[in-house]
């Protein structure tokens, strides 16, 4: 896991510590005002859903980035 600034990037990270990776990262951007994430999910369809999973939660919305699919970008705001 690595991340840059409002970027996390995923590759390396196990499904089955997505959850807590994901819901601690987007937590602490919303408590700081950040405007938008990305989450660098590569193009696993599982990944993808289980970021999307945590998001749910948060009742957000991840939008593939058109020119690389394997980025989810979410608007915090």
């Amino acid at each position: 896991m690595k991340t840059n600034g409002t970027s996390l990037d995923l590759h390396g990270i196990k499904h089955g510590q997505v959850f807590k990776t994901v819901d601690k990262f987007v937590g602490r951007h919303i408590q700081k005002g950040t405007n938008e994430v990305c989450f660098i999910t590569g193009n696993s369809p599982k990944m993808k859903m289980l970021v999307e999973r945590v998001l749910d939660d948060y009742e957000l919305y991840a939008e593939e980035n058109i020119l690389n699919p394997g980025k989810l970008v979410v608007n915090l705001m």
